[in-house]
């Protein structure tokens, strides 16, 4: 048997997972399928070192071909994140946004991450109740870490909390159709910014779970559409990979800072050892100059920053 004959099962699987890269948004999304795929996208990656140790060990020039062809396509999709030079510029609004996990351990040393992160907004998912009030309001021990440095609080906590250094018009407002959020206008030195603070249903592959949330992703996709302000941020635990489908329309309307002034592939969870980008900070107006990733200081997802300019031609009023 040939080099080109021998490994014909490996190559298969190379050609195959290379199209699955190339065209994953292709596949239908039957009962969820296509969304598990897209979300384990960049991890098909690993196919291509698997393959080459096939092709040695069966000394096969056809799995070497494919190993090839998963190295390509994955590099067509990933590789200009992983090449992108970071983004440079002065900043005028910083956005940092955590899951900070209902059951972390380790909530102050979380708080006091956060606090000294230098934002100007600050959106928390998963952050626990005042355990004596049990009215929807934040827990106080991280409120009096955040609060001195960011006077301005929504004043509920449906599953995401927030922090501005600037004031808002009057009282944040649910998005439509997306149970854990909050809407609301801030009022900054360079004009209005429309703030949308969300917590999307968590993904899990099961078809039920999944409809949930590409319901609550495709709601919040028609808010922010219909949003007439100039300048808007979408921030929070999306709980959709970067890859997603789920993401494509919101994605058509606002635009991620990690993908236009970040570098490398920005995954944000487990905080352990990430394997995918759930957290994501999107916006519309804005020149994105600097995303990263923060380290881990407890709870099961890293913090995302996101620096921000404001596009204007005059000094911002005093």
């Amino acid at each position: 048997m040939s080099p080109w004959t021998r490994g014909g099962p490996a190559a298969g699987a190379g050609v195959l997972m290379s199209l699955l890269i190339a065209g994953h948004g292709l596949l239908p999304n039957w009962r969820g399928l296509g969304n598990v795929v897209d979300s384990a996208l960049p991890w098909f990656g690993l196919a291509a070192p698997l393959l080459v140790l096939a092709a040695l060990a069966r000394r096969s020039w056809a799995a070497l071909a494919g190993a090839l062809a998963v190295t390509v396509a994955w590099a067509a999709a990933f590789g200009p994140a992983l090449l992108r030079d970071p983004a440079a510029g002065p900043r005028d609004l910083r956005v940092v946004h955590q899951n900070v996990d209902y059951f972390n351990p380790a909530l102050p040393r979380t708080a006091a991450a956060l606090r000294d992160t230098g934002a100007d907004v600050l959106v928390v998912a998963e952050l626990r109740d005042d355990p004596v009030l049990r009215d929807g309001t934040v827990d106080p021990g991280f409120a009096r870490l955040i609060d001195p440095v960011l006077p301005h609080r929504f004043p509920d906590n449906p599953g995401v909390a927030v922090w501005s250094r600037y004031p808002f018009y009057g009282r944040p407002q649910p998005v439509p159709g997306v149970v854990r959020s909050r809407h609301a206008v801030l009022r900054t030195p360079w004009g209005d910014v429309s703030l949308y603070a969300v917590h999307i249903t968590s993904f899990r592959p099961e078809p039920s779970v999944i409809a949930r949330r590409n319901a609550e992703m495709a709601a919040l996709a028609r808010a922010v559409a219909a949003d007439p302000g100039p300048r808007v941020i979408v921030a929070g635990d999306l709980n959709t990979a970067s890859t997603d489908r789920a993401l494509s329309p919101l994605a058509a309307t606002v635009t991620s800072v990690a993908e236009k002034a970040g570098t490398g592939l920005q995954l944000t969870w487990p905080a352990a050892l990430p394997l995918v980008r759930l957290d994501h900070v999107l916006t519309r107006g804005f020149t994105a100059v600097g995303s990263r990733v923060l380290p881990p200081t407890g709870g099961d997802h890293r913090a995302i920053l996101a620096d921000l300019s404001f596009t204007r031609s005059a000094p911002p009023s005093p």
